[in-house]
């Protein structure tokens, strides 16, 4: 029969907790505001604990040794779990999160069963340890759609195994429960199927609970350069290689519209780079709410803003830009108190299937160079005849 020792796991298992429990630590120390790190870290340090301790039990019942032992460990995969609902940016459930380990420590240090039966005592850990591994499973799998990483399916999948794994463990301790001369022996093959899968938990759970964390750091980086850190849109490459993406894949109509807006220089002078950094993110909440669902929308210098419209026609273009004029106009900007107006200039240029997106650019850009010349807070359609030079 095949056999583990366990004492020998549990020490490995105590070490490797260790280090992760370090690891998250010092993640945590370098980002407070990530308490996923802190859950993380708190999670590998009580199970680590928990090991440590349960390492010296030779199976019969002991306070230190079998009942604070499983509940440090039942604690760790509680807040695992919670760790996996602040990762995903749920908010926490603290409550039910110490319910099963307190009703665990409550019961085996009160209920003679828990205390003289092995059996009882596992197939209760079993079942509250299998409930929160299969809902931190449920959270990464929850958010699946929402956000896509590369390590997320084999994580909740890894999750949902563990748990399914201590649910047969804990049917197979009811069906055939270990006797005194199997616990210190071997033990059976299901307990020592369960133990060694636990161990190996130890490692890949919160190995891959650090992967999936350098999947989105991944992931935010990439945004991070591709958008501007004001607006939160696309910045001028990414929108630039956005529109030759798009304008190759769309036949048809198509608009763009160069917002500029007036004077933020004085603003700057007036009220600070914070008053016009206000401005700035203000008239990029309007354009983007007056745009059609299927725009491209991206900031390409400081106050200059682009859009592309695909499927529209050229009244509708002008009808656009004025309705963006209108808007910017009409709202309330209050900057050090003051109430201080605001206006744009637009340039509008409309192309059909021949026209390029370089070309488009071009045009909306000799048009916003119009409107600035003839002294802004206008919007001008790029007319035939024009020189688009300005782009």
């Amino acid at each position: 029969m095949v056999s583990v020792n366990f004492s020998t796991l549990a020490l490995g298992a105590f070490a490797l907790l260790s280090v992760f429990a370090i690891l998250y630590g010092r993640h945590w120390r370098e980002e407070p505001g990530r308490n996923e790190f802190a859950l993380f870290s708190g999670a590998s340090g009580l199970a680590a604990l928990g090991v440590l301790l349960a390492a010296f039990s030779d199976g019969s019942y002991g306070i230190v040794t079998v009942a604070v032992a499983q509940t440090l460990i039942l604690s760790g995969a509680a807040l695992a779990w919670q760790g996996m609902r602040a990762f995903d940016q749920r908010r926490l459930d603290l409550t039910l999160a110490t319910a099963g380990p307190l009703a665990f420590l409550l019961l085996t240090t009160s209920a003679p069963l828990l205390q003289d039966s092995f059996t009882a005592r596992y197939l209760l850990a079993a079942v509250i340890g299998a409930i929160y591994t299969g809902l931190a499973g449920w959270e990464l799998k929850a958010s699946e759609t929402e956000e896509r990483l590369s390590n997320r399916a084999f994580a909740y999948r890894w999750f949902a195994g563990l748990s399914a794994v201590l649910l047969l463990s804990g049917a197979s301790a009811y069906v055939w429960p270990p006797t005194a001369t199997d616990l210190s022996a071997s033990g059976p093959l299901w307990l020592t199927i369960a133990i060694f899968a636990i161990f190996v938990h130890a490692l890949i759970a919160p190995l891959s609970v650090f992967l999936l964390v350098r999947d989105r750091l991944l992931v935010e980086h990439r945004w991070s350069a591709a958008t501007d850190s004001l607006t939160g849109l696309a910045n001028r490459f990414t929108f630039l290689e956005m529109l030759q993406t798009l304008s190759t894949k769309v036949r048809g109509e198509g608009a763009f519209l160069y917002v500029d807006v007036d004077h933020v220089k004085r603003i700057n002078d007036h009220y600070g780079h914070s008053g016009g950094d206000e401005v700035l993110k203000t008239c990029a909440e309007i354009i983007l709410r007056e745009l059609p669902e299927h725009a491209l929308l991206g900031r390409l210098a400081g106050a200059e803003f682009a859009a592309y419209v695909p499927f529209c026609k050229v009244e509708d273009a002008e009808k656009l830009g004025h309705i963006i004029h209108d808007s910017v106009e009409q709202q309330m900007f209050f900057l050090g108190g003051d109430l201080v107006p605001v206006t744009v200039s637009v340039g509008v240029a409309h192309g059909a299937m021949q026209v390029t997106a370089d070309e488009l650019l071009k045009r909306a850009d000799a048009a916003l160079h119009t409107a600035k010349v003839n002294g802004r807070n206008s919007v001008v359609v790029w007319a035939d005849g024009q020189r688009p030079s300005y782009a």
